[in-house]
Parts: structure tokens; C-alpha cells; sequence
């Protein structure tokens, strides 16, 4: 008996001394510091160039909230309509209208839930993922052409970041949509 609480303890100790992290030194801080602040100032500055392509090939008439939301749709088909309004951080009311709008252009269709008949889930419709594919691809299009001049290995480095930060926030991403399909 004596054997098995020693071995028991050993075990417990085991399991609590894998699951401490040894801390990080100040260099690696400074460093995941450095990171953090890069992120923060560049992103912005991306996020605000891609923006400025989408608008300049999105249908006529339609606003970036409406462009916002068809993204969210294609990437995330018969999302609800409180994801939408957590997406673009509007009211549900406010998100309502603008689908309604988005619905009379013939670009989303409303659907029930089938998981909650009081729920309606939004899809692109065929025209609405059109439209979506043809902003995205020339905006595409158009980054390939500023990115051209940039070397070759800068590029692959490029590449390499934002693998890392797809892995980093894309599991938060299916997280987010998993979770709106839920509401």
C-alpha cells in the first residue's frame, strides 16, 4: 500500500511538473514584445490597402458593411444573422436592414434553421458569391502586382509570417465561426 501512494505521488508530481511552462527569459519577452507591436502597427496599415482594392472593384452601390458581410457569408455559409451583426459590430436591427437590402439585390437568401426553426441562417446566392469571387480575385490581382517588386526572399518570408499567424488567430477564426452557427 505504502508502494502504490509513493508511486501515486511520483505520478501527480510528474503530471504538475509537465504542465509548468519554464518562463520566459527577458529576451524572449522583448522579443514576443517586439512581435506584438509589429502586428499591431502593420496590420492596421494592410487590412486598411486591401480594403482600398475591394472598394475599387466591389458592385455599384453597395457599402463596405454590405462587402463585409458577403465575405463573412462566403467564408462562413448559413451563418446567422447575429453572427453578422458580431462580424461588423453592429446592432441586430441595423444588421437586419442591410441584409434585407443585400437580399432585395438578389445577393444573400434567407434560410431556416434547420437546427432552430425560430433561427434564420444567411447564404450567398449564386450572384452574391460571384460577385464576392470577382472583388477577391482582382484584388488579388492587383497586391500581386505591388508585391512584385519585393525580392524573392522577402516574399518566402512573407509567406512564412503569415503562416504563422494563420495558425496563430485561424483557429480563433473557426473558433468565432463555429460558435456564431451556435447563436
Amino acid at each position: 500500500m505504502q508502494l502504490l501512494r509513493q508511486a501515486d505521488s511520483a505520478g501527480a508530481g510528474m503530471t504538475r511538473a509537465r504542465a509548468r511552462k519554464p518562463r520566459p527569459s527577458q529576451a524572449e519577452l522583448a522579443r514576443s514584445e517586439e512581435c506584438a507591436r509589429r502586428v499591431v502597427d502593420v496590420a492596421p496599415m494592410v487590412v486598411r490597402e486591401l480594403r482600398k482594392l475591394m472598394r475599387t472593384h466591389r458592385l455599384e452601390g453597395m457599402s463596405v458593411p454590405q462587402f463585409r458581410a458577403m465575405a463573412l457569408l462566403y467564408h462562413s455559409p448559413n451563418a446567422t444573422l447575429s453572427a453578422v451583426a458580431d462580424h461588423l459590430g453592429c446592432s441586430l436591427p441595423a444588421a437586419s436592414r442591410m441584409i434585407d437590402g443585400l437580399v432585395a439585390r438578389g445577393m444573400i437568401a434567407r434560410h431556416e434553421c434547420t437546427d432552430d426553426r425560430r433561427q434564420i441562417s444567411l447564404a450567398l446566392t449564386p450572384r452574391g458569391a460571384g460577385a464576392f469571387r470577382t472583388s477577391r480575385d482582382y484584388t488579388r490581382r492587383q497586391l500581386k502586382e505591388m508585391l512584385s517588386a519585393t525580392p524573392q526572399r522577402q516574399q518566402q518570408m512573407i509567406i512564412a509570417g503569415m503562416n504563422v499567424l494563420a495558425g496563430i488567430f485561424g483557429s480563433k477564426a473557426e473558433q468565432f465561426e463555429s460558435a456564431s452557427k451556435k447563436l
